[in-house]
């Protein structure tokens, strides 16, 4: 076997190497989902009190990490592939700690928002570059399930987040969530520096115009759907996508003239890399919608609190991460497309069972529902993103690995836009308000209004609720057509293009 060219490791030391790598994508999911549960907060910190305006200011905080998340993720990818997987995962934590250092010292919800970018372009790296680390340094049998256990890495500290943002924020602030990044960043990057082999550098030329490029493409169509509801379709969305169409032929003709370009178009012919990323993105949208639509089930049916419907949520973002490990475990038991394929026919049965909830359900059908929901969407994530790093030379792992991770957080904002838009229109279709009933001669007005607005709350309740089921009918929908793509994935037992020599194994 060949060794790394600077250091070199048994199996131990590539178990606690996957660790600190897994913990550092468990510190950066921590950190996206955190901050939400603390807005009201911070709000009140620097406006002294709730206005539609600040609301509307403190929404792009975390829209901000969105969009740093997605946009430089491909470009963190690509350069980690050319430099270095290990010397970018560190220079992606110290831009995550110099974020975390400036959120804390921003003197306006606007800097925070733009800190929050800069923090999630580090943040936003680590995941894919270390998939490119897994691609590279554990075997093909070993790969799944080290890809399986950084996904559950990430699911879990998504799913903790909330309840770690508001249990760090009582004792000591806010700003106390940024400050402990910077411990224990520092001590990733040392582990990760000490325990990791030193990835071949590419004596290639880096596509400055392509990275551009592409950020610009990825910018606005993130930032165009993720403005939809505050500034409209025709005003901001579409103007925002006709841009970002014209950057995407610049692209396509700056890469078609490039030797080494940031995004080898060639990799989009191949069928299992692009069938995973088609599956990936329908993923995202269905998950979107269960992650936005069951709190709010809970808030129309039981009058539930912001609380009891993240709680009633979390009964299925809590099975991702088992559902993850177990997929890793699978995927060299029975393949790669069926154990995507089965994960998703799972998801569909659960978002099916749940479009199937009547306003009286109980809370154990709930869990089970949203807990066959979960473990499929976790389930099917190792095979998808493991077929992504077997179907593409180990010189773009990294690149690969971005661009599904990425997939799928266009999913996300694909289905929140167009189903927001849908849903508004089923709502006021289904309140049918021209066939409200007539005035009775004989009622005082007081008893007329009390009877009029007696129907309007019920026919509301009944056009929610027709909106939520249709929202999970079309959620179990989209899963059962992802198993379509994921059927269609094949991975070979070694790479046929081998651009570049890998170093030692991990593991």
């Amino acid at each position: 076997m060949q060794e790394a060219p600077e250091s070199s490791m048994g199996k131990t030391g590539a178990g606690v190497a996957l660790a600190v790598i897994c913990f550092g994508i468990f510190l950066a999911a921590l950190d996206q989902t955190a901050v939400s549960a603390l807005l009201p907060t911070i709000i009140k910190d620097y406006e002294g009190a709730f206005s539609p305006t600040a609301v509307e200011r403190a929404g792009w905080i975390v829209t901000a990490y969105l969009v740093g998340y997605t946009v430089f993720m491909p470009v963190m990818g690509r350069l980690a592939d050319v430099l270095g997987h290990r010397l970018l995962f560190n220079i992606s934590i110290l831009i995550f700690i110099a974020g975390s250092v400036w959120c804390t010292m921003a003197p306006s919800l606007k800097w925070l928002a733009v800190f929050r970018a800069i923090q999630a372009v580090g943040g936003g790296a680590i995941v894919p570059i270390a998939m490119g680390m897994v691609g590279i340094g554990f075997s093909r049998k070993t790969q799944a399930l080290a890809i399986g256990i950084l996904v559950s890495a990430g699911e879990a500290g998504g799913v903790i987040g909330p309840l770690y943002g508001a249990l760090t924020a009582e004792p000591i602030g806010w700003r106390g969530i940024f400050w402990i990044n910077v411990p224990l960043g520092l001590a990733v990057m040392a582990v990760v520096w000490r325990l990791v082999p030193r990835w071949p550098r590419q004596h290639l030329k880096i596509d400055y115009w392509g990275a551009v490029l592409l950020a610009m493409f990825l910018t606005l169509i993130t930032a165009g759907l993720s403005g939809q509801r505050t500034y409209g379709w025709y005003q901001f969305v579409i103007p925002m996508l006709v841009a970002a169409a014209a950057v995407l032929v610049a692209f396509i003709w700056v890469e078609s003239r490039q030797e080494h370009p940031t995004l080898k178009l060639s990799m989009f012919r191949n069928v299992t890399f692009s069938s995973a990323n088609i599956a990936n993105l329908l993923e995202g949208v269905a998950m979107i919608t269960a992650l936005v639509q069951v709190p709010m089930f809970a808030y129309v049916t039981k009058d539930a609190t912001p609380i009891e419907g993240g709680l009633l949520v979390i009964r299925m973002t809590v099975m991702i991460p088992i559902g993850a490990v177990i997929g890793g475990l699978l995927v060299n038991k029975i393949s790669h497309r069926w154990t995507a394929a089965a994960g998703f026919t799972l998801a569909a049965l659960g978002m099916f069972l749940v479009s199937r909830w009547p306003g009286t359900v109980s809370g154990t059908v709930q869990t089970r529902d949203l807990m066959i929901a979960g473990f499929g969407f976790g389930l099917n994530s190792p095979g998808l993103a493991a077929a992504v790093v077997g179907s593409i030379s180990k010189t773009r792992m990294a690149l690969g690995s971005a661009i599904h991770i990425v997939s799928k957080t266009a999913g996300m904002m694909i289905g929140l836009a167009a189903l927001s838009g849908w849903g508004i229109y089923t709502f006021e279709s289904s309140l049918d308000l021209e066939s409200l009933p007539l005035i009775e001669r004989q009622e005082s007005f007081a008893e007329q209004m009390a009877r009029l607005r007696g129907v309007f709350e019920q026919r509301s309740m009944d056009a929610i609720m027709l909106v939520l089921h249709r929202f999970f009918l079309v959620a179990a929908i989209v899963c059962a057509l992802a198993i379509i793509p994921s059927l269609l994935i094949k991975v070979k037992g070694e790479d046929e293009e081998e651009e570049a020599p890998a170093p030692s194994r991990l593991g």
